[in-house]
This record gives C-alpha cells, sequence and structure tokens, in this order.
C-alpha cells in the first residue's frame, strides 16, 4: 500500500479537491459523531467508549517501516520496507517479510526482497503468500511459499508491463491483491497514467495470471469507466467517470454475481465497488468519502479497509512506532468497513491519523477512539475468531449483502 502517491497524482488530487467535495452529500447531525465506539457487548461495560488494542509484535530489531499484513494459515505476514520507495530506489534498497505466529507473535520466517514491497496477500488454495514490489513504478511480483526455505522465494515479470507513457513520463505499478473464492486474482494498478485518455483509458484494476515466470496482467475496467455514484450530492450526476488516480488497497467479499471488489482510491477519497466481475464491463458504483468532522475540504486518504461485522481480531499495522496492534472485533456492527487513515505525507491532505469506520450509505469516516494512539496506522487484517483461533482471514460476518450494493 502506497505511504504516498508520485507527485503528479498529488498535484491532481489537490486540483481536484473543490470537485470531490461537491460531489458529497451533507453530513447528518447522527453521521457527524465524533468518535465510533463499539456497541456494548455482553461483556463489555456499556459505559466504556475507549477500545483497547493489544500489543501482538513489535518490530524485529533493524527493520523498520510495516506496511501490509495477511494471514497463510497460522502464520500472519508483515512486509517492512525500511527505506525502499516506491520505484524500488534508492538503489541496493530491499523490503523484509516476516512471518509470525498467529497466536504468540513469535518469529518463524523471515524473507528479503530487493525493493518495496506494497501488497502482501494470503493465497490458501496454493498455500503461498502473493507479494507486489514498487508500487510506482518497475514493479514486478514474487511468491512466498512458507517451509520450502531460500527455494520458496519465485519471482515473476509482468506482461504487459503496468508502466505506460502518456504526457507527464512513465508511470505505473501494481499494489494490493485481492483473491476471490474461485482464485482469481485481482491486482490495483497503482500510479497509473492518467495523461492517457479515449481508447488508452489506463487499467485501475487488473487480473493476474501465473504461468511459468510470467505474470499476465488482464484489465478488468478502467480509471476513467462511468460508475453509478451511491452518495451523490443534491444535484450532482448520479453516474460518472470516475477519474481514479491512486487505485491502492482492495478486498474481495463474497456475494451474488461473483462477488464484490472493493477498490480504494486512496489519494481521491473514494472506494468503488465492482461486481459482475466476469462481465465485459462490470457493474461499478462510486463511494465519495468525507471526515465526520473537521473542515469539508480534507476528505479522507485511505490507506486500507476490511469489513467489520464478526467477532475477532482486527490486527493494525502502526507504521510509525512499528508496531502491530490486535483489537477484539466484539460488539462492531456490521455494514460498515474498519478503514487506516495513515498520518500525511507530502502534498496529502491533513488527515489526523488513526482507525476510521466507513459508512457504506454515506461514505462518512468516524475516528474510532483507541487506548493507544496510532501514529500511521497502514495495513489491516481481519482474522475471525476471538483470538483469531479456528478462523481464517475474511471479510466480516455481519455482511448480509456486498457493501455498495443494495
Amino acid at each position: 500500500m502506497s505511504s504516498s502517491a508520485s507527485r503528479r497524482a498529488r498535484l491532481s488530487v489537490l486540483a481536484l479537491t473543490g470537485a470531490v467535495s461537491a460531489l458529497v452529500p451533507a453530513v447528518s447531525a447522527q453521521a457527524a459523531t465524533s468518535a465510533a465506539v463499539p456497541a456494548a457487548a455482553s461483556t463489555a461495560s456499556a459505559a466504556s467508549a475507549v477500545a483497547h488494542l493489544k500489543l501482538f509484535a513489535a518490530a524485529p530489531a533493524g527493520l523498520t517501516n510495516p506496511d501490509d499484513i495477511t494471514r497463510l494459515g497460522n502464520l500472519v505476514f508483515v512486509t517492512y520496507q525500511n527505506n525502499a520507495g516506491p520505484t524500488g530506489t534508492p538503489a541496493g534498497s530491499k523490503s523484509d517479510v516476516i512471518a509470525f505466529d498467529l497466536g504468540t507473535g513469535r518469529v518463524e520466517g523471515h524473507w528479503t526482497i530487493a525493493g518495496r514491497v506494497d501488497g502482501l496477500t494470503g493465497d490458501p488454495r496454493h498455500h503461498r503468500v502473493i507479494a507486489t514490489v514498487n508500487e510506482d513504478l518497475n514493479s514486478t511480483l514474487y511468491t512466498i511459499t512458507p517451509g520450502q526455505g531460500d527455494s520458496g522465494l519465485k519471482h515473476y515479470t509482468y506482461f504487459p508491463n503496468p508502466a505506460q507513457t502518456g504526457s507527464d513520463g512513465t508511470n505505473g505499478g501494481t499494489d494490493s491483491v485481492a483473491i476471490s473464492r474461485d482464485g482469481t486474482m485481482y491486482v490495483a494498478h497503482s500510479n497509473p497514467d492518467v495523461s492517457l485518455s479515449g481508447a488508452d483509458n489506463a487499467p485501475a484494476v487488473y487480473t493476474i495470471k501465473l504461468s511459468g515466470t510470467a505474470a499476465q496482467l488482464t484489465p478488468v475496467f478502467g480509471v476513467d469507466d462511468p460508475a453509478t455514484v451511491i452518495n451523490p450530492a443534491a444535484g450532482a450526476p448520479k453516474s460518472a467517470p470516475m477519474g481514479l488516480t491512486d487505485p491502492d488497497s482492495n478486498k474481495w467479499v463474497p456475494g451474488p454475481d461473483g462477488g464484490t471488489l472493493i477498490q480504494d482510491s486512496q489519494a481521491d477519497s473514494k472506494l468503488i465497488f465492482a461486481s459482475d466481475l466476469d462481465a465485459a464491463h462490470p457493474r461499478l458504483r462510486e463511494l465519495n468519502l468525507t471526515n465526520a468532522t473537521g473542515p469539508a475540504s480534507v476528505t479522507p486518504q485511505l490507506d486500507d479497509i476490511t469489513p467489520t461485522g464478526a467477532a475477532g481480531r482486527l490486527f493494525i499495522v502502526d507504521q510509525q512506532s512499528g508496531s502491530i496492534y490486535t483489537l477484539d472485533t466484539r460488539g462492531f456492527a456490521g455494514g460498515e468497513l474498519f478503514a487506516a487513515q495513515p498520518a500525511p505525507g507530502d502534498g496529502d491532505l491533513a488527515n489526523t491519523p488513526g482507525l476510521k469506520l466507513i459508512n457504506e450509505k454515506t461514505g462518512v469516516a468516524t475516528p474510532v477512539v483507541t487506548d493507544v494512539k496510532l501514529g500511521s496506522p497502514k495495513g489491516l487484517l481481519f482474522v475471525h475468531g476471538h483470538e483469531g483461533r479456528g478462523g481464517g482471514e475474511g471479510w466480516g460476518g455481519g455482511w448480509g449483502h456486498a457493501p455498495g450494493i443494495s
């Protein structure tokens, strides 16, 4: 997940801030709650207004800047990006992927990969972890198979190259990967070249097929494809080109018509809900995001998302401290999304970092009050079942339907 988009994307976002704000509805008094707290569970005090975070693991010695997180079996994987930039520079930069025991937090595996590992996703069907590298340019992909030592690390080259050349130079890489129930892999096209238009509409999302040492990319939908706006302002269009500049994290959730891919476009303060994914033109819905408090011009720029609505543990990576925390999710209602709002970087909007809840109908982001201050939350992972035992990485069992789809 990108800690910052390219300078080109940041400038475009600042220019679009007013337009984005005009598309979002006014926040109702009920929605504009200053902080979200879990509904009272049978074992919790109804008066409790602060969510308790428990330390799962601190950063291993010498490793910095943790980002994405995933699960495979009884292991939790985290990427530490160290000094690596989004294009893999400076020369010699590397990332370290660490496997922790799900129950104890003990280190069980360590892999070093050249460049910046930005996306990590468990692939239980093939007992491997997918790792995308260098989200803005010079992008590549690795798979990690635990228990096979160095031979368990395999490198793949993208075909075609996700980098594209337009009027503003060469841009494009890959970021988060989501895997559907049938094994289809969807990857965000990070930092797409938005100067391409018309027939050259840059892909926002690809599917990936691995064969030999090749990772074949096939576009799913484009950055300027039209979408139905879930929460249009009064008088605003109910359908419009999405205008995505920064596809980032994603999640696949089960449901009718092959399920729904939720694609975050971080710098644009948007979530895209894509269904009918096998169709030539998937059904696209756009949710514009606003903050429950603060200036209307400062809209959320989220780094990761995961649905709420089931008892289990939410793992939260705090990049600033290097620590991984867990949150017991009992008592949080379904129908919303947990979201990580990182600390703003150069060119970002002045958001306050922290854990948030996103309402799927209004797009309002409400802060979750925690007893540990999160300096810059990044990757999120939900694990079903209290204390994470006997469950798998999931979507939050509270969804009665795919989010954003009525």
